[in-house]
């Protein structure tokens, strides 16, 4: 019986190898066959009327002698649903494509003012999506800005993304976000999200180069006339052998309620914001006194926020906000004596921070109150401290919040 029993054994062991064997040499390890599939690397989606306009940027194989093995092109395709817009570029192309690569999700003007989610939902039940796809708007049509052709790179979505790294949020810059995070921000009980807007903008202001007149009226020389016409033709020469190309930026910061775009947060009230929720490391702060212009190195913020609810059914919302920073820099030159370690400050400097930072922070509230976005999370709060009379507040805590702001920098030694 027994040597019975190790034969069934051995057979059984043998099977889950032939089992296994058979997987092994079936699976197609992950490889992308790149003549029958389209790379989607990013995605922009506009609306018209009841249909959905999708802007695929696709990469797209290509050998050349200066050593890139790739380029990206833009594919657009309309439908009733993003579903049946994606199933258009099978159609048109003969490639199938593969979100797995997707890195960005851009929405159109159009589409950030109705429930962005009717198109969201499509890269939620997409199960090769990641989750962690960064998600922008911007103001007019997201087709047009991925066929930007930025300054540091020829891909829109490579150079979009570079903007909305992890290091432009620690220097307070930027407010990214993923559609995780946003997913979660919409189904919260607040239904308040955020996504960065982008815009795009030249390298430089124009500069106004003009050669002064002659002095009495007099004629140009020769030579002038000679080296003013080399300029202008090399000027042009220049000109058309690299075009000027812009630059993206991506301060500001949409605000949602419901899936909605309601209200819009400036540069500086996107700062503010990452100064209160964020941890800012080296970024630069600069303030106006009596004295100079001040540019602030701020090391490291500590914040901290206290939301409770009295007995009269009004919420309290505390913030507290404590910066380490030193001086980097200043408009006036700096004496023998003084470093630009934050050892000199002027106290002036510190004081003119602390006023602007905290009229930023509640100007940030009050838009976030006026719209209805609890940017600040006082519903989540509130929810899990003030569970038993969450209900009968919830509709009214953040328009009858009161808030209290603080402020403090202290120097870094």
């Amino acid at each position: 019986m027994r040597k019975l029993h190790q034969k069934n054994t051995v057979r059984y062991f043998l099977i889950v190898i032939a089992l296994l064997f058979f997987l092994f040499l079936s699976g197609d390890f992950g490889l992308v066959d790149v003549q029958k599939t389209a790379i989607v690397m990013a995605v922009g989606i506009d609306r018209e009327e009841d249909a959905f306009i999708v802007t695929s940027q696709i990469a797209v194989p290509k050998a050349s002698d200066s050593g890139k093995s790739s380029e990206t092109v833009q594919i657009v395709s309309r439908g009733k649903t993003v579903a049946d817009a994606f199933e258009e570029i099978n159609a048109k192309t003969g490639w199938y494509p593969k979100l797995v690569f997707c890195r960005l999700i851009l929405l159109g003007e159009k589409t950030a003012q109705n429930n962005v989610f009717d198109a969201l939902d499509f890269f939620l039940l997409d199960e090769y999506i990641s989750d962690n796809c960064l998600l922008a708007t911007c103001d007019g049509q997201a087709k047009d800005l991925l066929n930007v052709k930025a300054l540091v790179d020829a891909s829109g979505s490579v150079a979009i993304q570079k903007i909305l790294s992890s290091h432009a949020q620690r220097v307070g810059t930027v407010l990214p976000t993923t559609l995780r995070e946003f997913s979660i921000g919409y189904y919260s009980e607040s239904k308040s999200a955020f996504m960065p807007v982008l815009k795009t903008q030249p390298q430089q202001d124009p500069v106004d180069d003009t050669s002064p007149n002659p002095p009495n009226g007099a004629a140009p020389s020769a030579a002038t006339q000679a080296q003013t016409s080399a300029q202008e033709n090399g000027g042009k020469n220049a000109e058309n052998k690299d075009e000027e190309k812009p630059i993206f930026s991506a301060g500001e910061t949409a605000l949602f309620y419901a899936g909605k775009r309601v209200a819009t947060l400036t540069e500086e009230e996107t700062f503010a914001f990452n100064a209160v929720k964020n941890k800012l490391r080296l970024a630069a702060y600069s303030v106006e006194t009596n004295e100079g212009a001040y540019t602030l190195s701020l090391k490291r913020n500590s914040p901290k926020t206290v939301c409770t609810l009295g007995k009269n059914g009004r919420v309290s919302y505390q913030i507290h906000v404590k910066i380490s920073a030193g001086l980097l820099d200043s408009a006036n030159a700096f004496s023998k004596t003084e470093g630009i370690d934050g050892g000199d400050t002027p106290p002036s400097a510190y004081q003119a921070a602390e006023k602007l930072l905290a009229a930023q922070i509640s100007s940030t509230f009050e838009k976030s109150r006026v719209s209805g976005c609890d940017l600040f999370g006082l519903l989540e709060t509130l929810q899990k401290r003030e569970n038993k009379r969450f209900e009968s507040v919830k509709t009214t805590a953040l328009e009858n919040a009161a808030l209290t702001v603080r402020v403090q920098f202290q120097n870094i030694r």
